[in-house]
């Protein structure tokens, strides 16, 4: 099992750096007034992360909101 396991991480890293080498181009990303070019990978890599942080933000204070008033 141990073996599986440590072949699919390192095939999904594989395929995590297959995704950063072919995009590597520069996209350009604009907000309200605000404009900046980025690699299309590290842009892909910082919404990932903000999807992750805000999710498990979400899913505490849903927690926290069902804990603080239980069920009759």
């Amino acid at each position: 099992m141990d073996t599986l396991l440590l072949a699919v991480k390192i095939l999904v890293t594989l395929l995590v750096a297959i995704l950063f080498v072919q995009n590597i181009a520069l996209v350009e990303v604009r907000f309200l007034t605000w404009s900046m070019e980025l690699p299309l990978a590290l842009l892909l890599l910082v919404i990932y992360v903000l999807g992750m942080v805000s999710g498990k933000a979400l899913f505490h204070l849903l927690s926290r909101l069902r804990n603080r008033h239980p069920r009759h």
